[in-house]
């Protein structure tokens, strides 16, 4: 299977010029299930927001298939985000919600209603459409994100801390939630994480950063059966 997603030198620095990333090298299948783990200030959100076009590497290369993506806009890379503080619109209902992308790109009205339909029953929110966002529970809410994130049929999930806003018990439910609904889906994901649990529950490759630089790269097993350095083993308590 050819590589689907490659990053090729990619290197940012701060205004002081000091680096945020440094060579990062990746080459994803299709299909593949990618957690990147890391501490705060690893420079893990933003070789996310890189990737989605957010903001651009100061070198390197990213390809998508055979395709040069450096100076494609976020809106033409047909990737989808889902952000830390899900960014709903509070003023819309659940439906509307999820129909956001959609509406974007002209899609017939019949075929909206479908697209929704299908997400509502994908993440479980089939009486909820009329719902408001302020009606919600943080559970609700989330897997609103997620169903609007992947309403346009993206051929990239990314999520970054999708999690770290609830608290501890309903994190370990809604991870479980989360694994099983993206595992569902041929669709290759990036996980962005901080925690341990999630990185290894969400992805079935590994990447673990910090400062600025991958440190290992492997399966779950791998990084816990045969960790790289010290820093790795103290940082996975292994």
């Amino acid at each position: 299977m050819e590589n689907h997603l490659v990053l090729e030198e990619i290197n940012k620095e701060f205004a002081d010029g000091s680096l945020i990333l440094k060579d990062i090298n990746l080459r994803l299948k299709q299909g593949t299930k990618l957690s990147i783990l890391g501490p705060s200030g690893s420079g893990k959100t933003t070789l996310l927001r890189i990737i989605a076009g957010l903001e651009t590497a100061d070198s390197g290369n990213i390809f998508f298939g055979k395709k040069i993506l450096n100076n494609c806009p976020p809106h033409k890379r047909n990737f989808g985000l889902m952000f830390q503080d899900f960014a709903l619109f509070p003023h819309m209902n659940v439906f509307d919600n999820i129909a956001f992308g959609l509406k974007m790109k002209r899609m017939d009205r019949s075929k909206i209603k479908l697209r929704v339909e299908q997400m509502l029953v994908l993440t479980g929110l089939e009486k909820f459409e009329s719902r408001h966002i302020t009606e919600l529970s943080g559970g609700e809410r989330q897997r609103v994100a997620l169903a609007r994130t992947l309403a346009p049929s993206p051929c990239l999930l990314m999520l970054d801390e999708p999690l770290s806003s609830l608290d501890r018990v309903l994190r370990k439910r809604l991870l479980s939630e989360l694994t099983l609904i993206i595992s569902a889906l041929n669709i290759t994901t990036i996980f962005v994480t901080h925690d341990h649990e999630e990185a290894f529950a969400a992805g079935n490759l590994l990447i673990v950063m910090n400062e600025g630089k991958i440190e290992q790269q492997g399966t779950p097993e791998q990084l816990i059966q045969t960790p790289k350095n010290k820093w790795i083993k103290n940082f996975l308590g292994v």
